[in-house]
């Protein structure tokens, strides 16, 4: 039998596009089963599931939902497809689910998509896959793609653009179909023990030699970019018993967080190593660094009495201050101090990236003296043990003893 594709569109104002894109998914060898999440009134085509079938056996009926007002609506409709999805998966009845849409189509296609797991196939045709997607994808791997013209109406170039869009949909359900189960036996594995790291352009280095030697160790390494979806995909992970242990050397998405960053992680960073006890080593690479936009456009903020640095021409970083790695620590032993399992902090004091050295432009030794004096005081008297190293986090060696350190956890924690 075929593999699957469910199709999430709004029908009352994209239900001709819809099902020329079902057409297109069938040609190229998959299944399509579209379901209508449009409020707005009477669909343009016939969907396979309608919004009256999805408010089967909820509180509401069609007539209710689309009498309310359009974000009431759209929520009610994000729930009720979201429902409706995750049965169908739990029957085998996706290999992948795909979208189209404008701004409320996007937000009740994605709802749907992050809740499904890693590995199946998750695309969003999209008008706004060229702007700030954050809310949309999260730490999910959806793929936006863009629809370049908005989704309205049949003509050269949205055909062009549909039929690539079903092309991908099917051939990713058949590879999901096919081959996505040997992937699956691979991270259930637990005969290999996996270590989630964090790593910045800044943090390279240090984070590579940690890698390598925990490879020599005989560890399987996840890298994850500090970029706020990447921290909260790796403690996802965590908490699902992928990862077994972290190296967490970069940890900007704290002072993101705190301070009004692009790289925020949320109010949750470092709980699921706190909570499922999981052996943590955590240096506080990149402490030195809040991610924010270009130069120009800048929050007036952060405008005057800050250190800036243009680090591409589409970032700017800014050097954190001393109350903001108070702040930083703070949260850091706000989080970790009752964690369940082992957990070390192991500071690097000659630096904490690549530009934070004498004569670098992060160069600021107070602002980390107060990072570090905060750790060393609230971890007083707690099972937290803080170490102090004389080296920067790129001195040769640094991260090699940093995996050591984790290393030396892991083989108590796991009797290897």
């Amino acid at each position: 039998m075929d593999p699957i594709v469910l199709l999430i569109a709004t029908f009352d104002t994209k239900g001709v596009e819809s099902d020329y894109i079902k057409q297109r998914v069938q040609a190229n060898g998959a299944r399509c089963v579209t379901v209508d999440v449009g409020v707005g009134g009477t669909p343009t085509a016939e969907p396979d599931v309608s919004l009256r079938d999805l408010c089967q056996g909820s509180e509401y009926t069609v007539e209710q939902v689309r009498a309310m007002p359009r974000g009431d609506a759209v929520a009610v409709s994000s729930n009720l497809v979201e429902r409706f999805v995750q049965d169908q998966f739990r029957q085998g009845l996706c290999a992948a689910i795909i979208g189209i849409g404008g701004a409320g189509g996007t937000q009740i296609c994605t709802q749907t998509m992050r809740s499904l797991p890693l590995g199946l196939p998750k695309l969003m045709l999209t008008t706004l896959a060229a702007g700030n997607v954050r809310w949309y994808v999260e730490d999910s791997d959806i793929a936006m793609y863009p629809s370049i013209s908005d989704v309205a109406g049949l003509n050269c170039l949205t055909s062009m653009v549909f039929d690539r869009f079903a092309a991908q949909a099917a051939k990713g359900a058949q590879w999901y179909a096919e081959r996505f189960a040997l992937h699956a036996a691979e991270m259930a594995d637990r005969s290999v023990l996996r270590v989630g790291q964090t790593m910045y352009g800044t943090t390279t280095k240090g984070v590579t030699w940690a890698r390598e030697e925990l490879e020599r160790r005989g560890y399987e390494t996840l890298v994850f970019h500090a970029s706020g979806a990447g921290g909260r995909a790796m403690e996802n992970l965590v908490r699902q018993s992928v990862i077994h242990g972290v190296l967490d050397m970069t940890i900007a998405e704290i002072g993101a967080h705190l301070v009004g960053g692009l790289h925020d992680a949320g109010p949750h960073r470092l709980e699921a190593m706190r909570d499922t006890g999981v052996p943590l080593v955590l240096v506080p690479g990149a402490a030195d660094t809040i991610v924010l936009p270009p130069m120009q456009d800048l929050p007036d903020k952060f405008r005057t009495g800050r250190i800036l640095n243009r680090h591409n021409p589409t970032m700017t970083t800014m050097r954190t201050n001393v109350e903001e790695n108070r702040r930083i620590g703070a949260f850091i032993v706000d989080k970790l101090r009752d964690a369940k399992g082992p957990v070390k902090i192991l500071i690097p004091t000659g630096g904490l990236s690549s530009i934070d050295k004498p004569g670098a432009i992060f160069y600021l030794p107070e602002a980390n003296e107060a990072l570090f004096e905060t750790l060393r005081e609230g971890f007083r008297g707690s099972k937290v043990e803080v170490i102090l190293d004389k080296r920067h986090l790129y001195d040769p060696g640094f991260g090699e003893d940093a995996a050591a350190l984790l290393d030396s956890l892991m083989r108590t924690a796991y009797a290897r």
